[in-house]
């Protein structure tokens, strides 16, 4: 399992730095808070959208359970290649059909837009929507090799959009120069963008999702499956995956409509306050990219694994063993997130200074809150994604529906909250700390729903380990905050700066954080290290 997890990460952890980097050269190019920012922003965020109902409501849900229970009985190939038909007749009507309608779609995830920048967003949306199309076949060929136990290709497949991106961008802005006729709203920014402009900067962005995609045909073909063209689709198990898709796009449909308040509310940000540095909809979908990258290192990592092997468990009816990963999977994700988000939290400065070096200190501040608002929930997040796997190896997608709903109304509730009693500047903030919010008492409610199904879930064990990696993240903390307050600017007066900050204050973090846990007795870190540790030593 620790092999496994190391070999997704590190994938994980090359295409986030390259994301990172690309974000950058985004920002380079367009800027970070500027109105063609926001546009770009916003369509590009459609595609990313829908996907996101793909794949953690109508595949994610079911291909796994369902793949390794076709192998099982021996018609693993068959069902594929037949999963594969329909899906991809399917992607491509919805692809065709949401990309007809893009004016539509973004007219309705944004607020108070001014017509040049609607019609710039609307081209843009153009370019982007067709997305839908190669995530949807990333996403279909990904599970069948989670499904076959094959995970580090999926999980570096990502680097190669990431660097098809970077080499786009770094085009435009050879042949365009970067983008500095804002004005804020109106003809005279949206003019300077012509169809060579649009055509690049979307394009590019929609090149590399599909080579992202399509690399994934060499791992699929040497697994001995040969895709091909399958008709007819009774007595393969497809009408049970369909029932199960049912109950977990149900799910999705307030999942995503408290994500859509909340990119609707971000939106507004800047016409609500013109001439401020207000973080917008750009900085939630920047602030998202920022936080998700410990999430993804090893949460997504271990969760990949251990799906299948849950999955496998439950098709041999051994509840124990299910329990018994899902008490590992917790308490092995949590101990790296409280890490992770003291390191956020604290250094948020600084590092928004690192990532957008071209900005001003006001522009920056501007663009921390939210960072700070999102990391506090990378502990639940770890939770509430690990646990929403336990209940897709059960095929329970009604329970989940069930704890969805509250889950989704104190997120859009929280925001709309903040949205009406808060300056523009703190919207995007409050809107990450309703989120975070909705992640706590998902954990929880999903947690406790699980204790008869499981026979129990430990929960005084898991809340003592809680407590202790709590405590040595706030004491690690406390000296990163210590050690940032030597630096002027809090660590972002300008790059120099900012890169010896993180240097020295992510180190003493670390450092306090590792000390104090091994005298707090949270043996996690360690115990899921020792393996690879061992495989180094000569």
């Amino acid at each position: 399992m620790a092999r496994s997890t190391l070999l997704m990460a590190s994938g994980t952890a090359v295409s986030r730095l390259t994301g990172m980097v690309r974000a950058a050269v985004l920002g380079g190019a367009i800027g970070a808070l500027t109105m063609a920012a926001n546009a770009f922003d916003a369509a590009n965020a459609l595609p990313n959208f829908f996907y996101a109902i793909l794949a953690e409501g109508v595949l994610n849900a079911v291909l796994v359970p369902q793949i390794v229970r076709a192998f099982a009985r021996g018609q693993g190939e068959e069902f594929v290649n037949r999963l594969m038909t329909l899906a991809t007749v399917v992607l491509a009507g919805l692809t065709a059909l949401l990309t007809a309608t893009a004016g539509f779609w973004l007219t309705a995830f944004t607020q108070d837009w001014d017509p040049e920048k609607l019609r710039l967003g609307t081209v843009f949306a153009y370019w982007c929507l067709p997305q839908v199309f190669f995530y949807g076949l990333y996403l279909l060929w990904s599970q069948v090799l989670n499904a076959r136990s094959v995970f580090g290709v999926v999980m570096w497949a990502p680097v190669a959009n990431n660097l098809v991106s970077i080499a786009g961008f770094g085009v435009f802005i050879g042949a365009f120069g970067r983008y500095d006729a804002d004005s804020g709203t109106g003809q005279a920014a949206a003019s300077w963008w012509g169809a060579g402009q649009t055509a690049l900067l979307a394009g590019t962005a929609t090149l590399g999702i599909a080579l992202q995609a399509l690399i994934l045909l060499g791992p699929v073909a040497r697994l001995g499956l040969r895709p091909r063209w399958r008709w007819g689709f009774r007595g393969f198990g497809l009408g049970r995956a369909a029932r199960m898709t049912g109950w977990t796009a149900a799910s999705l449909v307030f999942s995503q409509a408290a994500m859509w308040l909340a990119i609707r509310l971000a939106s507004a940000a800047p016409g609500a306050a013109p001439g401020q540095p207000v973080a917008s909809n750009t900085v939630f979908t920047w602030a998202l990219s920022i936080y998700i990258i410990p999430h993804s290192l090893i949460t997504v990592s271990l969760t990949t694994a251990l799906f299948t092997r849950m999955s496998e468990h439950v098709q041999a009816g051994d509840m124990a063993l299910v329990r018994r990963d899902l008490s590992y999977g917790i308490m092995t994700t949590s101990a790296f997130s409280f890490l992770f988000t003291a390191l956020l939290v604290v250094l948020a400065l600084p590092l928004a200074r690192l990532l957008q070096p071209g900005i001003t200190l006001p522009e920056v501040e501007a663009m921390t809150g939210p960072i700070v608002a999102m990391s506090l929930g990378l502990v639940p997040l770890g939770m509430t994604l690990l646990i929403k796997r336990v209940f897709f190896a059960l095929e329970d997608g009604r329970t989940l529906l069930a704890l969805q709903v509250p889950m989704s109304a104190l997120f859009a509730g929280f925001s709309l909250v903040c949205f009406w009693l808060l300056p523009p500047a703190w919207w995007v903030t409050g809107i990450g700390l309703g989120q975070t919010l909705s992640f706590l008492a998902g954990a929880i409610l999903r947690l406790t729903s699980l204790r008869d199904r499981l026979d129990g879930i430990g929960g005084g064990e898991l809340a003592w380990m809680h407590a202790r990696a709590g405590a040595a993240a706030l004491l690690a903390g406390e000296a990163g905050w210590l050690v940032l307050r030597l630096f002027p600017g809090g660590g972002a007066a300008s790059l120099p700066t900012a890169i010896a900050a993180l240097a020295a204050g992510g180190t003493l973090i670390t450092l306090v954080y590792l000390l104090a846990s091994r005298l707090l007795g949270v043996t996690q870190l360690s115990d899921f290290a020792a393996p690879l540790i061992s495989r180094l030593r000569p």
